[in-house]
This record gives C-alpha cells, sequence and structure tokens, in this order.
C-alpha cells in the first residue's frame, strides 16, 4: 500500500512540473479551543485529583490550539469540457497544553471531469500519529499508563453524477486503515464503508444535503496463534450528515451554515471477560455552526464552533458513563488565496 501511494504522489509531483496552467495555493492560519482534548467523561473529570496520570503530559483537560494549512490546486490536463486535475492539502496541529497531541495531516485528490457536477474522484488521506490520550497497558500492568497514538491511511472513490438542474447525488466507496502504535496494536483496524450524498441547491439561497454513510470495521487482533489480545474489536457503523449552506452578501458576513451529523456504532464483541466492549454502542452527535466573511478578493474569515456528544449505551452502567463525554470546540480560521503561473 506505501508503494501505491508513494506512485501516486510521484505521478501528482512530476504533473505539477509539466502542465502548463496555473498553480491556484491557499494558505490557512487557525486559532481554536477545545474544551475537552481527551474526551474524558464526566466521571473522569470528576476523579482526576485522585488519578492524576490519566493526564499524561498535559497540564489541563482543555487546551487552545493552533493550525497552520497549505492547500494546492492544478488542472493537469484540459481538453473541451474534460479535465483532469489535482489537489493536495497539508495542516499541521499543536495544541498549547497537550505536548503529545502535536500531529500532521496531508491529503491528495485526482479528478477526472466531463461535465457540470459529472466527475470522478480517488482520494487519498493520510493522518499522523494522532495522540487519543493515556491508557493502561494491561498486558504488562493493572495501573501503568502508556500513551496512545493511531494513524490513518484512507483510499476513496467518489462518482458524482446530475440529477435535475438543481440537484446532484455523490457515490463513493472508502477503505481506511487505522492502525495503533505499540502496545495497543490489538485496536488495529480496517474499515470499509459506503457513501451515498444527494445534494441540493437552493436559487439564490445556498445548498442543501443528506449524507449516508455506511461502514464496517474489521478487527483481527482475536485471530491466529500470535495475537495481542483475545478479544473482537470489530464494529458495524451507520452515519448520518445533514450539511446547511447559505449564502449572504451582507456588511458582517458573506456565508453561514450549520450541519448535524449522527453516528451509531454497534460492537460484535460478546465475551462476557470483555466488559467494556461486549454488548455495547453508542451515538455520537455533532452540530456545527459556521459564518464567512470575505476581505476583498483574497483573503477570508470563517469562525466555527462544535458540539459533540457521545452517549454510551451498555448492560453495565459504569461502562455507560466511563465511555460517554461531551466536547465544545471554537475556531477562527484566517485563509489567504494565491495563484501562481509562471508560463
Amino acid at each position: 500500500m506505501k508503494s501505491i501511494q508513494s506512485t501516486l504522489y510521484f505521478i501528482a509531483s512530476f504533473s505539477l512540473l509539466i502542465a502548463r496552467t496555473p498553480w491556484d495555493y491557499t494558505i490557512s492560519l487557525a486559532s481554536g479551543y477545545d474544551s475537552n482534548v481527551m474526551r474524558f467523561s464526566v466521571e473522569e473529570i470528576d476523579n482526576a485529583s485522585q488519578t492524576p496520570d490519566i493526564l499524561g503530559r498535559s497540564t489541563h483537560f482543555d487546551s487552545f490550539i493552533s493550525k497552520f494549512g497549505f492547500s494546492s490546486k492544478k488542472d493537469l490536463w484540459i481538453s473541451k469540457n474534460r479535465n483532469l486535475s489535482m489537489n493536495t492539502k497539508f495542516s499541521l496541529s499543536s495544541y498549547v497544553n497537550a505536548q503529545d497531541k502535536r500531529y500532521w495531516s496531508s491529503g491528495l485528490d485526482l479528478i477526472y471531469k466531463w461535465g457540470s457536477y459529472k466527475n470522478i474522484k480517488f482520494s487519498l488521506r493520510h493522518l499522523d500519529k494522532f495522540y487519543l490520550r493515556h491508557y493502561v497497558n494491561k498486558d504488562i500492568s493493572t495501573n501503568r499508563l502508556e500513551a496512545c497514538y493511531f494513524s490513518d491511511r484512507d483510499q476513496i472513490i467518489t462518482v458524482t453524477q446530475r440529477i435535475t438542474k438543481y440537484s446532484w447525488i455523490n457515490i463513493g466507496a472508502g477503505y481506511l486503515q487505522r492502525y495503533y502504535e505499540k502496545p495497543f496494536t490489538e485496536f488495529d483496524l480496517d474499515i470499509i464503508n459506503l457513501r451515498a450524498k444527494l445534494n441540493y441547491k437552493l436559487k439564490r439561497i445556498g445548498t442543501l444535503a443528506l449524507q449516508v454513510n455506511q461502514g464496517r470495521a474489521l478487527s483481527e487482533s482475536h485471530i491466529g496463534p500470535i495475537r495481542p489480545s483475545s478479544f473482537d474489536r470489530s464494529y458495524n457503523t451507520r452515519e448520518v450528515f445533514l450539511p446547511f449552506k447559505f449564502k449572504y452578501n451582507g456588511p458582517f458576513l458573506s456565508s453561514f451554515g450549520f450541519s448535524y451529523r449522527a453516528e451509531k456504532r454497534t460492537y460484535d464483541a460478546e465475551d462476557p471477560n470483555d466488559v467494556l466492549h461486549a454488548g455495547r454502542s453508542h451515538i455520537d452527535r455533532k452540530y456545527d455552526l459556521w459564518i464567512r466573511k470575505s476581505i476583498g478578493e483574497d483573503i477570508s474569515i470563517k469562525i466555527s464552533s462544535r458540539y459533540r456528544s457521545r452517549v454510551t449505551d451498555s448492560a453495565f452502567q459504569w461502562v455507560s458513563n466511563l465511555k460517554s463525554f461531551n466536547q465544545i470546540q471554537y475556531w477562527v480560521n484566517i485563509e489567504w488565496d494565491l495563484m501562481y503561473d509562471k508560463y
């Protein structure tokens, strides 16, 4: 898989050098706040004074965040109403009060378009060493905490097709590899998902959409003679996403929007010894609100907020309390669009 990704990045980089089309860049700087960086439950926060090691190297439950982003767009080939284009992106995030939570992510899109709202897109995404929190390494101790990191490698194919003058649909499939750093490799997952998104354009107002994702996460940590765990971590997931975007050419904002996202996850585990997962499910809800203001033609400011709530259902009340949490985030993001045409 790494060789395939390396080859695609090489082809994309080489194409940038030979295609006689301008480069479009966007540089972004963001500052944010997260009220619950490591997604602690209310019970964990209340009892933190008795178990201070739960914070790892962090100094607070909350943190301010800084993020730098860079993205580029370029047409690699154009012929009449058909074209092949490429998008790239990179971001670096750092949390002030959480030393372990510093990570980078990147992405690459190759898009072949043959008409308005008619295209096929192949996407690669990478999230590098995302820190969750400190967990007990039960292989060697009942109380020793160690940092838990994972990395994502995601490949997605999406087909877009116009339905009517004001509506279009996106249909896609993805393969996500979520692999953990030692000693938590027992949680490694291969996640296959299907998605469909129906979009509708409201004339002179904005757009609204409905997206449904269905996924299956497969764990093999309990299979084979050499295994890190005897527990099955596999689960099914279903997600509904409702985004709304509205145009508004006023003195204080250019557009605004809000969205609702809800994921239900149900674990396969039935082992009575695995009380944290056996018969467990949860519903994870996210409510987002944002406004954007353009300053001239090249600079825009976006202010956004998110409220997240996860409610866990389990036969054991202490598991429900432990795995449920609330989180609030605020962001201010400044974007600067640039163009470079050496031809």
